[in-house]
């Protein structure tokens, strides 16, 4: 009898999660089962309750490091000098990680797992989050690209304005022919409403 496989302890996590991920995206919330998340892991349903204590660990998970890789991806635009270029480069990542992991984005801003409650400590990497976009937002306002106002207020408004595209977009209730153009523009609709400039 061939030896079982076993996935070593630093694949166990992406491996889990990567599995739950998937099952959301193919067959929705009502796949989500320890059983079901560890065979298409490939570990042991024990392995799961291990690292996660259970699918409400899992999807913790998925909403805390979806909103962490949001930050990181947010924050590495501070490395351009341009501040509205890293405006427009922050809107762009947000789109990008929404549009390559739809089921998770959806986990992170649509409730797409009923009754499922985020912990403590999954909220404050999403607050996190936030206060990246905020900076990008001071960084404009600061260089005098974008109007004097309240940043926390501005990127609230900003934030809001690219869920709601992408929201439509996942839904598939988006009529623009050029999606990629149509969010660019939407971009440059905002910069344009914020821009210091009379």
């Amino acid at each position: 009898m061939p030896p079982r496989h076993r996935t070593p302890s630093r694949e166990l996590q992406p491996a889990i999660l990567g599995a739950a991920e998937d099952l959301l995206a193919e067959e929705g919330p009502a796949a989500l089962s320890v059983r079901r998340i560890a065979a298409r892991a490939g570990v042991a349903p024990m392995g799961l309750y291990t690292r996660f204590d259970g699918k409400h660990g899992v999807i913790d998970a998925l909403f805390k490091e979806g909103f962490e890789a949001l930050e990181a991806a947010i924050l590495a635009t501070r490395t351009i000098p341009d501040p509205l270029d890293g405006f427009r480069s922050a809107g762009l990542a947000y789109r990008d990680l929404a549009t390559s992991h739809p089921a998770r984005y959806r986990v992170m801003f649509l409730q797409a797992i009923p009754g499922f409650e985020p912990s403590t400590a999954a909220v404050n990497s999403a607050s996190t989050s936030f206060l990246a976009l905020v900076d990008a937002v001071r960084r404009c306002i600061d260089a005098r690209v974008f109007r004097d106002g309240d940043p926390v207020e501005i990127a609230q408004d900003v934030w809001s304005a690219c869920h709601g595209w992408i929201a439509l977009e996942l839904g598939g209730i988006n009529f623009a022919a050029d999606l990629d153009g149509g969010y660019g523009r939407l971009l440059d609709l905002l910069s344009v409403g914020l821009s210091a400039r009379d």
